[in-house]
């Protein structure tokens, strides 16, 4: 049985590359994770493991994320002194021998940012995304007290706050232009507050993340579940990518392709649970060593030296006890 629970928030401050291997059809060579049924932007829950397994190796080369002081000198695992550490850390993540103690869930889209005709940008969700985001917070039992029938909405229109800076008043209509797409603005305060009051969990509260809060509670938008799927399929970033041969000077012979990138500001959730108890770590002894990730940088995905995937996790405590496997 589950005990304790995290929400994983995942807030892009570079484009990401979640990589699935070569492209099996499509235009781009090296595309992003996608739910097969929905099309939806995803990272895989071993990929998001892994990143939080390495990430104390790191500790040696400065970073500030060290689950004990004896992190800086992994992975010297010949010295016994480390190994005890190294077994914590293998018990919560997993070694390759065996399997961590916590469940780490598929990352899932919560709010995808798109261009707009003005404000620059916003972010987009939809009913059917919302609906899965309190799905899952009930799980945890930390459940929004969201009513899911206010949102239904059509295709050729969208819900925005009555502060938002995405709207264009023309005719005496409101709108919002999003892409090539004209949308006709429905205001609704009441829930559009109530949904950025939990989506704005992503951001920490601080003055570097001042801005970009306030703009979150009054450009987030709902649209459809249609054009939401249409959106993130059609409006990732795709770069052109070549390699270059040394000794001409010219590209490589196969060195021409294209990989995909979740947009920068792209906002993803996970669920972390934990178990009651791990060998000697009880569960609230495993919370707080997680904790520590907490508003801390980490890379996801590929691309690492060129500078993607730098990505914001803010740790959310969810409720305790009654999470049960299936």
């Amino acid at each position: 049985m589950f005990e304790k629970s995290l929400v994983a928030y995942i807030y892009a401050e570079t484009p990401l590359h979640p990589g699935s291997g070569t492209a099996i059809s499509g235009i781009v060579d090296l595309p992003i994770q996608r739910e097969r049924h929905t099309e939806f932007p995803m990272i895989q829950g071993s990929s998001l493991k892994g990143v939080l397994r390495n990430a104390p190796k790191g500790a040696k080369r400065g970073s500030s994320i060290a689950l004990s002081d004896k992190c800086e000198n992994c992975p010297k695992k010949e010295n016994e002194e480390v190994k005890e550490n190294c077994d914590i850390c293998g018990q919560i993540f997993g070694t390759q021998e065996g399997v961590g103690g916590i469940s780490v869930t598929d990352a899932r889209i919560l709010a995808f940012p798109v261009r707009t005709l003005k404000g620059v940008f916003g972010w987009i969700t939809c009913p059917l995304v919302l609906g899965r985001y309190k799905r899952d917070l009930s799980f945890i039992n930390t459940p929004p007290n969201w009513n899911l029938e206010q949102l239904n909405i059509e295709d050729k229109k969208v819900m925005i706050h009555g502060n938002s800076t995405l709207k264009v008043e023309l005719e005496g209509k409101k709108y919002v232009y999003i892409e090539d797409l004209q949308l006709e603005a429905e205001e609704r305060n009441d829930v559009l507050q109530s949904i950025t009051s939990e989506i704005i969990k992503a951001l920490p509260v601080n003055n570097a993340y001042k801005d970009i809060r306030e703009k979150l509670t009054k450009d987030l938008v709902i649209v459809s579940d249609d054009v939401f799927r249409d959106l993130v399929s059609l409006t990732t970033e795709v770069v052109t990518r070549i390699k270059i041969d040394p000794k001409t000077g010219t590209v490589q012979t196969g060195g021409l392709w294209s990989e995909e990138y979740l947009p920068t500001d792209t906002i993803m959730y996970s669920l972390i649970l934990i178990p009651s108890r791990l060998n000697n770590l009880k569960s609230e002894e495993i919370t707080k060593k997680l904790m520590i990730y907490d508003g801390k940088i980490l890379q996801i995905g590929g691309d690492e030296t060129v500078g993607k995937g730098f990505a914001l996790i803010k740790l959310v405590e969810g409720g305790d006890k009654n999470v049960k496997k299936s």
